[in-house]
């Protein structure tokens, strides 16, 4: 008999793990693959995201520190820069890796290798039935993933128009022509697919690239990968695919005794693609509700209901302006190029929000007050180009 079982060892899962056993709570911690494991990921953690680990990432897991972002949009690119990092760049193997042992260092039980096959709610416990072993607790964490098991108690699985596919794949290169190509930052490429964007991420000794899109509508993310690639000049190796859930939907996160957190409650940015520091963040929330209920001996409704309440206000508030944006960009391009690519005070704006320093309400109401000057102003410098180039024409006419 367990205080609680988190099952998922990635960022939501280790982060709650640890907080409930720094706490004195009885805790195991589950995941279906052997530690360290190959995991599909560009690999930004944001500055949000290291802010809410409570510890300093060690310096050998930390591969490349990002400075800004190059955000290219058909032939329209722009560059921005900031004075403090917004990212790092890890292996997603050796960052689990840190985040589970930390768990264990609070005194977690941790079990690698062992996947979830059911689950059967009493009164007063859960049963998590693996392909190993069976263990009971008071509370069960669902943390694993997008395809949770543990989800199909709470919810109905994701539909395709509520998940990104994603093809991605590491190409090797020299770190010498990595700086060149990339200068400390991120380049994002829209318009690439539906609800989606291509990225291409520096690492130490290679580049992690990918291209994703809604699943419902995005039929061959491999084609558009290797199209991709070839764009940029970039070699492709071992290619691999992933689902990310689409957040801001509304979806049910919490019943009885189990809490889900990160993918496996849909906590995602539609926008620019953020999980962890959501991940993290839902880690922190669902330990809290745990810890609170089981050590004043509340009914399991308490931990719902606070858990709930504290995603919606933290993190579902956000999402569904991630999604909104997202939306936004897929409809109406040239409007979000007005804004981002002829104006970068609104890019270095946004980057606010990776950094940890603004979130998304905060920026829509900056953003609100600006928006009528961006827009004219892009017109008239759109008016003046063209004026130039007829006067051009007629020039080589004569």
């Amino acid at each position: 008999m367990y205080d609680i079982i988190v099952v998922g060892a990635g960022p939501a899962g280790a982060t709650c793990a640890r907080i409930c056993a720094r706490e004195g709570l009885k805790t195991l911690l589950l995941d279906k693959e052997a530690f360290p494991r190959k995991k599909p990921c560009a690999g930004a953690v944001s500055a949000q995201a290291l802010s809410l680990l409570d510890f300093p990432l060690p310096q050998d897991v930390i591969e490349k520190e990002c400075f800004g972002v190059q955000i290219r949009y058909r032939n329209r690119s722009v560059m921005v820069r900031k004075k403090e990092r917004i990212a790092v760049l890890v292996s997603r193997d050796r960052f689990d890796r840190v985040l589970a042992d930390k768990a264990v260092e609070s005194g977690a039980r941790f079990l690698a290798g062992e996947k979830a096959v059911d689950v059967l709610e009493s009164e007063d416990t859960v049963t998590l039935s693996t392909d190993l072993n069976r263990y009971e607790a008071r509370f069960l964490i669902g943390a694993d993933g997008i395809h949770s098991r543990v989800a199909r108690s709470v919810r109905p699985p994701f539909r395709k128009n509520e998940i990104v596919l994603a093809s991605v794949c590491n190409t090797r290169a020299d770190d010498i022509a990595i700086k060149e190509r990339l200068h400390d930052t991120i380049a994002i490429d829209f318009g690439l697919a539906p609800l989606g964007y291509g990225w291409l991420f520096p690492h130490r000794g290679y580049f992690s690239m990918g291209i994703a899109g809604l699943a419902s509508e995005f039929s061959d993310p491999r084609r558009a990968l290797s199209e991709y690639g070839r764009s940029l000049q970039v070699d492709l190796e071992a290619i691999r695919g992933h689902f990310i859930p689409l957040g801001g939907i509304k979806r049910r996160i919490a019943a009885n005794r189990i809490l889900l957190a990160g993918d496996a409650a849909g906590f995602a940015d539609s926008f620019h693609g953020e999980g962890i520091a959501y991940a993290v963040l839902s880690g922190k929330l669902a330990a809290g509700a745990v810890i609170d209920c089981l050590k004043n001996g509340h009914e399991p409704v308490t931990a719902v209901s606070r858990y709930t309440g504290e995603c919606e206000k933290l993190i579902r508030k956000q999402l569904r302006i991630s999604l909104y944006l997202a939306r936004l960009l897929d409809r109406f391009p040239m409007l979000f190029v007005r804004i981002f690519f002829d104006n970068r005070a609104a890019l270095d704006q946004y980057l606010e929000i990776p950094s940890g320093r603004m979130d998304y309400r905060q920026f829509l109401r900056w953003l609100a007050v600006r928006i009528p000057f961006y827009l004219a102003s892009s017109f008239f410098k759109g008016f003046h180009e063209t004026q130039a180039g007829d006067v051009k024409k007629l020039s080589n006419s004569q």
